[in-house]
């Protein structure tokens, strides 16, 4: 099922014309389709060494799944160049962050790998939400769609996996379904907002998002100024 769905939408995506407007995701989205054939074919003539295949493929997966971020935060703050920088600032802190745990070894397993992946992804992706909302960000059908649908896989992800870890997963199958399940929901979700292009509204106005970028430039550069002053201050004396 997973497989049909991503081979529809990609190709109503082309037919409608909206694969390049959304480039980065539907890449990712050709990419998981290539792995979902690959694990098909390798389960049907190679059953014996799908397991490991998986969990290899898997961690790509998780890897890979940072475009569709990259593709939500390219939309969301392309018109408001105030958020862009402050969205940035803190996507850059946690992502130093994260890579400078211990978890992100090479002895680490690969459930573990993933979990802290999407870890991430749903850190981002919280960052992001709460500045379109804080900041009234308007967007249309088609970013919407790709933000909730990708928001309830990482997070159904994140439950899975965080099940995975506890003793005795193995007496409760049910939560090896969550995530697949939670994929065919958003594939869902992607096929009826992506069914035709539908740009961002342009805000009129100046946005508050801009002010406020503009308030903390001017704070930080009298923050700098007074800590110069302080040096020099400190240096004739």
């Amino acid at each position: 099922m997973e497989i049909v769905t991503e081979a529809f939408i990609l190709v109503r995506s082309i037919n409608a014309k909206v694969y390049d407007k959304y480039l980065a995701f539907f890449i990712y989205l050709t990419a998981v389709l290539l792995i979902d054939l690959l694990r098909f074919s390798v389960l049907s003539f190679h059953p014996s060494i799908y397991a490991p295949f998986y969990w290899y493929t898997e961690f790509l997966h998780a890897t890979i799944g940072y475009a569709v971020i990259l593709e939500i935060s390219k939309h969301a703050l392309n018109n408001s160049p105030g958020l862009a920088r402050i969205a940035g600032a803190v996507i850059l802190r946690v992502i130093l962050h994260a890579v400078s745990r211990s978890v992100w070894s090479t002895t680490t397993m690969s459930t573990e790998l993933e979990r802290d992946l999407r870890t991430v992804q749903a850190l981002l992706l919280a960052g992001i939400i709460a500045l379109l909302i804080y900041y009234v960000v308007p967007t249309g059908r088609n970013l919407k769609g790709i933000i909730f649908g990708y928001s309830a896989y990482i997070y159904a992800s994140i439950v899975s996996l965080a099940f995975g870890s506890l003793p005795g997963y193995g007496l409760r199958p049910g939560w090896r379904l969550v995530q697949p399940i939670a994929y065919l929901a958003a594939l869902l979700i992607w096929g009826y907002a992506l069914w035709s292009y539908s740009p961002n509204p342009v805000a009129q106005t100046e946005s508050k998002i801009d002010r406020d970028y503009r308030f903390i430039a001017e704070q930080t550069r009298r923050a700098i100024s007074r800590a110069r002053s302080f040096l020099k201050m400190g240096g004739e004396l």
